[in-house]
C-alpha cells in the first residue's frame, strides 16, 4: 500500500492509498466520495472526518457526477 500524499478534497485530512484512492482531474482524493464532491451525502472514506460536512454541496444543487472506474 503506497502512501500518494494528503487527499485533494477542501478539510480532508486523510492519506491518499494505493488501496483505495480516487483519481479526478490530476488531483488525488482518499476515495470516491471525495472525488466526486460528495454527492446525495456520499462520505468520506473516514466518517469523521471534516470534509464531509464542509463540502457537502446544499440540497437542490447540481454535484458532479461519481467518477467511473474508466476515469482511473
Amino acid at each position: 500500500m503506497a502512501d500518494m500524499g494528503i487527499c485533494a478534497c477542501p478539510g480532508c485530512e486523510n492519506n491518499v492509498t494505493s488501496e483505495n484512492g480516487a483519481f479526478r482531474e490530476g488531483q488525488a482524493y482518499c476515495c470516491n466520495g471525495c472525488a466526486a464532491g460528495h454527492p446525495e451525502g456520499m462520505d468520506c472514506l473516514d466518517p469523521e472526518c471534516p470534509c464531509n460536512e464542509l463540502n457537502r454541496p446544499p440540497a437542490g444543487e447540481e454535484v458532479r457526477e461519481e467518477p467511473s472506474e474508466d476515469q482511473f
